[in-house]
């Protein structure tokens, strides 16, 4: 008995570590593409008023696909969610190389939406499936900085393989990252499959489980949907600024590097259960003031700067928020949960996407005071609900 708990063990651990490396590959594609996708496609004749609209097509068709992804993951294995993930998203970057109009750019960014969908709550609902509940937070924790270090890395490959070889070859970079993702999938992570029925015994058990985690939706809706502020705006903005192309890919490392060491930090913290919901507000207000800096400043290197503070302020958040979110959640509806969660998120980048389209078109900060807004309400509300000082 004891050995075949060690064989399991080490094979949980292994699985914990597939999961970690396909996360950091596929980050690594996605943002080698993402500083110069809105330059790549407006010199193809996309218009800028437009760029709104495609942030929001990928992300309104991840959260449409999560709603029903997740469920049915936790019967047929979350393991073959990443696979076929990895290989739609990589799909739909390739479709970026072929010449095509407004149409076909957006339909390209539905198919990456479609396999994103697939990937990121499979990949961390595998982490509760592999890490015990009291190591977590810290699971977690690597969990966003490989995701970290993947965005760390990404732009600058995409950012000087467009200086140097031209617009298109950070889209071929991606496609081969994301199908490289797929064969580490496919190697190191172990199935993991739910039990029950995939409409009756999942859906229907998900419901009451949303009583205790509907704040937890809350947060997350407003802290992953400025994702769609920062895709629409971010490159734009910054060159309103005076940044180079080198200087926007920069911008995304120096944001991403300390990102990295801070959710190795983050992840720790949020391995006290009871003090989770007092670090994501406090997480959640640090952030609030971070992103009205970037509607105040008027220089890059200065929001570069702010960015930094940024990441340390998301590192708080993040972590505590996925581990609180799998708290008690039942092995056969993880994935389930993981995806109306994440969908939660996907909702909110849809709608901040769309909002901050029209917002640049004036002046590239605008969405800022939006997403600074957004921030205010949400750490205000959910600390009224929770009263984390209390704990």
């Amino acid at each position: 008995m004891a050995v075949m708990s060690q064989r399991a063990s080490r094979r949980n651990e292994r699985a914990f570590w597939g999961v970690l490396l396909a996360d950091f590959v596929v980050q690594t594609g996605f943002g080698a593409i993402l500083p110069l996708l809105p330059e790549f496609v407006t010199q193809r004749g996309f218009p800028r008023g437009a760029m709104g609209f495609m942030a929001a097509a990928y992300a309104l068709v991840s959260f449409l696909a999560q709603l029903g992804l997740g469920p049915v993951a936790d019967k047929v294995g979350l393991k073959w969610l990443i696979v076929s993930g990895s290989v739609v998203e990589a799909l739909g970057t390739a479709g970026f190389l072929l010449h095509g109009g407004t149409v076909w750019y957006v339909g390209c960014r539905v198919v990456q939406g479609l396999g994103s969908a697939g990937v990121i709550p499979a990949a961390n609902a595998l982490v509760a499936a592999f890490v015990p509940p009291e190591r977590r937070g810290r699971a977690y924790g690597m969990m966003a900085a490989a995701g970290s270090a993947g965005f760390a890395v990404g732009p600058v490959l995409g950012g000087l393989a467009g200086a140097s070889l031209g617009l298109a070859a950070p889209f071929v970079i991606g496609v081969v990252l994301n199908l490289a993702a797929t064969a580490v999938s496919l190697v190191w992570i172990s199935p993991v499959t739910g039990e029950g029925g995939v409409w009756q015994g999942t859906i229907g058990a998900l419901y009451p489980l949303l009583a205790r985690v509907w704040p937890y939706f809350w947060v997350m809706f407003s802290w992953t949907g400025l994702t769609g502020m920062y895709d629409t705006s971010w490159s734009l903005y910054m060159a309103w600024l005076g940044a180079s192309r080198w200087v926007i890919g920069l911008s995304f490392t120096l944001y991403a590097l300390p990102l990295f060491a801070f959710n190795l930090v983050g992840g720790r913290i949020a391995d006290r259960p009871h003090r989770r919901q007092l670090i994501i507000v406090a997480g959640t207000m640090l952030q609030a003031l971070t992103v009205l800096g970037y509607a105040l400043s008027r220089s890059a290197w200065l929001s570069i700067a702010i960015s930094v503070v940024e990441a340390g302020a998301m590192s708080l958040t993040g972590p505590a928020l996925s581990a609180a979110v799998m708290e008690d959640t039942p092995n056969e509806l993880r994935g389930g949960l993981q995806s109306w969660f994440q969908a939660s998120g996907t909702l909110g980048a849809t709608i901040m996407a769309l909002v901050s389209g029209p917002l640049l078109v004036k002046d590239p900060n605008h969405p800022f005071y939006l997403g600074a807004a957004v921030l205010w309400l949400t750490s205000l509300g959910v600390a009224g609900v929770w009263k984390p000082w209390r704990q």
